[in-house]
């Protein structure tokens, strides 16, 4: 029966609405008796900017999110939200057909499903430039500067479930001779972009961008939607260290075929901004925008592309990998000196990328 009810609200809406809806959402009826499914508050995207918005939400919507209360279990608040108002971030995220964690330089195919490389027009050929993160079936996040390129250079499309540029399909091989290949690359083209409209070029204060793809893509094993820290607790959360991957510069100024991963400690914003000066950076960081990371031995951002996602396992939503940074900046000498990488900070850009979503 919850399946056949299920199966009706997607006849009476758009079917890309419903297919972002997670399979474990229980279905509801909500205070005004409409089909809903019980969600967690963050997800309800009316009654979440009700409770966010800088002026206290008047009594009869206070109401109306207290009897929007439902029933579902692992989740803390809930609330039953029509399917028009649901978030599009899967609940299904951050998830690896990986069987171990490893801190190897090179990654292993379907290791990080997530990772995106964007492809551009550069002079008449296709050149990869940046980096980005499946959040969904339909959206790439990424910097601003990966989309607001010089006149020369136009993105067009992303190429999805990549490991090994090389090779025209990553495979596993094990002792005994057994293989385990991933399905080979897809490239998508874009439909749109959105830029955060305070960013400025050369900028490093709001550079964050959505890219829409033309249409959905399938989640395999090499291709699946990163979790963003949409729950205000896991918002919160302080984590000692990141891992960074891409095909980004290394020490020796070439682009990698090979995904290569880092593993990057935190650097406050202020110790940053000291250590960036030292090497000539004349911006400003803020807390509130703005993270810094930095691994030894001179690892730094340039192992990540632009674009790209800073994030860790957080077991607070059962070990998932969860993105809190976006690849946004660092000093010119990339592996040359120790300096930190500057990222994005996503946590406080989370409204923007809710309100962005189109369905």
């Amino acid at each position: 029966m919850m399946a056949f009810r299920k199966s009706l609200i997607c006849l009476l809406l758009a079917i890309s609405v419903c297919s972002v809806l997670s399979q474990n959402d229980p279905t509801c009826k909500t205070p005004t008796n409409k089909a809903g499914y019980c969600v967690a508050i963050e997800r309800c995207r009316n009654i979440y900017a009700t409770i966010m918005s800088p002026s206290p939400p008047e009594i009869k919507h206070l109401n109306y999110i207290k009897r929007a209360n439902c029933s579902r279990d692992g989740v803390a608040r809930r609330v039953c939200c029509v399917p028009t108002e649901i978030v599009q971030l899967p609940e299904d995220c951050g998830t690896t057909s990986y069987s171990k964690l490893a801190w190897a330089n090179e990654t292993e195919p379907f290791q990080y499903p997530w990772m995106v490389v964007l492809q551009y027009w550069q002079y008449g050929m296709i050149v990869d430039l940046c980096g980005g993160s499946l959040i969904n079936n339909r959206y790439v996040l990424t910097a601003a500067h990966c989309v607001q390129t010089e006149f020369h250079t136009k993105l067009f499309r992303v190429r999805l479930g990549e490991q090994d540029k090389s090779k025209p399909i990553d495979c596993i091989v094990y002792s005994n001779g057994e293989k385990s290949c991933a399905d080979p690359p897809v490239h998508v083209v874009i439909e749109s972009m959105v830029v955060h409209r305070a960013y400025r070029k050369y900028s490093v204060l709001h550079d964050i961008a959505l890219i829409r793809m033309v249409h959905d893509v399938a989640f395999t094993d090499s291709i699946k939607p990163i979790c963003l820290p949409l729950p205000q607790d896991v918002r919160n959360l302080d984590l000692p260290r990141y891992i960074v991957a891409g095909w980004g510069m290394t020490e020796n100024q070439t682009s990698s075929n090979v995904l290569l991963q880092a593993l990057m400690d935190v650097v406050t914003v202020p110790e940053c901004n000291r250590r960036l000066a030292e090497h000539g950076f004349s911006g400003y960081l803020s807390e509130e925008y703005h993270m810094c990371a930095g691994g030894k031995n001179l690892t730094d951002s340039c192992r990540g592309d632009s674009g790209g996602p800073l994030a860790f396992y957080v077991p607070n939503v059962g070990a998932r990998f969860v993105q809190y940074g976006i690849v946004s900046a660092g000093v010119p000498s990339c592996g040359k000196v120790s300096a930190p990488g500057i990222y994005v900070r996503v946590s406080s850009y989370m409204d923007w990328i809710i309100r962005n979503m189109r369905r």
